[in-house]
């Protein structure tokens, strides 16, 4: 995996869930939140779940730990 295309996932989670102007679901998700559940993310990823390139459901997966790992609701 390429340093840069996680950089820009994180950064697309962020316009998704994070603490900026328009986020489609804000939920207060911080860089270093976000950071964090792209790693543990990725560290899981095994032969029956694996990286999608930074699509819609790898963003959907890191949600799911950053809410549960940090105790984030949708608002």
């Amino acid at each position: 995996m390429i340093v840069s295309d996680v950089v820009d996932f994180c950064a697309y989670v962020e316009s998704f869930y994070g603490n900026v102007p328009n986020a489609v679901y804000p939920i207060g998700a911080s860089p270093k939140m976000i950071i964090a559940a792209t790693s543990k993310y990725i560290k899981s990823l095994n032969d029956k779940m694996t990286w999608g390139g930074g699509d819609s459901l790898d963003r959907e997966r890191v949600r799911d730990i950053l809410i549960e790992d940090n105790n984030l609701e949708w608002k």
